[in-house]
């Protein structure tokens, strides 16, 4: 996805501004009451511009600000519309798209969890265009996730194996992976819109200063690790190496390396991903969007 951004092709087509300007919440509440008229006015949209008010609208009604969360998950549904011949998208179509996605988001919306954000995009097949979200879910922070804000101790890196070392057998259900991703990841939520997500492997990205000479370790800045399989599984990561992935050197030199030009880093994924039988790494999936408020 890029910022969307349309050219006016008549005087009743609009495009939404790009950047965060002091217009862009009322951007948003001036679509909205365009969709809610009995009498629609005649406006039509391009369709990135259609994207990104769809995408803006609903995380301005569905997101949930000031929440304290971790534990972000994706859920990604679509729907869609005939391409129209002038290119143009009508209010009346572009009604009937939001309501679709809104309830679908809604609907699979995982008890217990707030809406954190949502990545509306599109893509053609034929006549038709699909309008898709990604939406991220996150659990309100409790006493249970407590041990996600410690890397004092070692964190099997991945299979949902809890802590390892002297810590083994605690916080089963969670591991290394669940720990960066809630330390790195904006952890209150807010209101989005141009959200982007890009995906890296730690293979991208090596540290000539890597500080450390540990058995299977590679020197890059988000974990992988190369050596037999059954070793690798249970692979355990030291606490000094947990806090130099999420170190200015680790995932957060990723984070900034990677970052869209006028964009803010919202939120991160980081999995964990096996390769038998010689390595396993963590995933990252970098979010960044632009603060409506």
């Amino acid at each position: 996805m890029a910022s969307f951004t349309a050219c006016k092709k008549e005087s009743n087509t609009t495009s939404p501004a790009t950047g965060n300007t002091p217009n862009l919440e009322q951007l948003i509440l001036n679509f909205e009451q365009k969709l809610e008229s009995g009498q629609k006015d005649g406006t039509t949209y391009a369709i990135d511009s259609a994207v990104w008010y769809v995408e803006a609208l609903l995380n301005y009604n569905t997101g949930t600000e000031g929440v304290k969360c971790s534990g972000i998950t994706v859920d990604t549904i679509e729907t869609n519309l005939l391409t129209p011949s002038s290119g143009e998208y009508t209010l009346n179509q572009l009604e009937t798209v939001y309501n679709s996605l809104l309830n679908q988001v809604q609907q699979n919306q995982p008890e217990g969890t707030i809406m954190f954000a949502a990545d509306v995009y599109h893509h053609q097949t034929e006549t038709v265009m699909v309008f898709a979200v990604s939406t991220a879910y996150a659990t309100p922070v409790g006493p249970l996730y407590k041990a996600l804000n410690d890397t004092s101790g070692c964190w099997y890196w991945g299979g949902d194996l809890g802590m390892c070392g002297h810590d083994s057998g605690l916080y089963v259900g969670m591991d290394a992976s669940d720990v960066l991703e809630n330390r790195i990841s904006n952890t209150t939520s807010d209101v989005w819109s141009s959200l982007e997500t890009i995906s890296k492997l730690p293979t991208w990205y090596g540290d000539p200063n890597f500080p450390f000479d540990i058995t299977y370790l590679q020197p890059t800045r988000m974990f992988y690790a190369e050596g037999p399989w059954v070793e690798l599984y249970y692979y355990c990561i030291p606490s000094n190496v947990m806090d130099y992935y999420l170190s200015g050197n680790g995932i957060w030199y990723i984070i900034k390396d990677l970052k869209p030009t006028g964009k803010s880093f919202a939120y991160c994924n980081i999995y964990d991903y096996l390769s038998y039988p010689s390595s396993v790494v963590h995933v990252g999936l970098f979010t960044y969007g632009i603060p409506v408020n």
